[in-house]
């Protein structure tokens, strides 16, 4: 039955395909966030891979996708949060 499964559309492709769908809405510029902390110029941003659950990857898509911000400073933002607690 291995050969029988069905491949579902990604989170991402869904919602390109969506969007695609949608009229064209002008993309507003994003401010800093400024909850994140301010990085020096030679903190340079580093590729990081890790695996999380289906449903907290699905989960993080989500809630990144409808506030219009990138995962990578959900995820940053989250990390800086849990640090500093647990550094105290």
């Amino acid at each position: 039955m291995t050969g029988d499964r069905k491949k579902g559309v990604s989170i991402g492709a869904a919602m390109k395909q969506r969007m695609g769908r949608q009229e064209e809405v002008p993309v507003q510029v994003r401010a800093p966030n400024p909850a994140l902390p301010k990085t020096e110029e030679t903190d340079l941003l580093e590729s990081f891979n890790t695996r999380l659950p289906r449903s907290l990857q699905r989960r993080l898509k989500v809630y990144a996708a409808g506030g219009r911000i990138k995962i990578q400073d959900v995820v940053q933002q989250a990390l800086e949060e849990y640090l500093s607690k647990k550094e105290r």
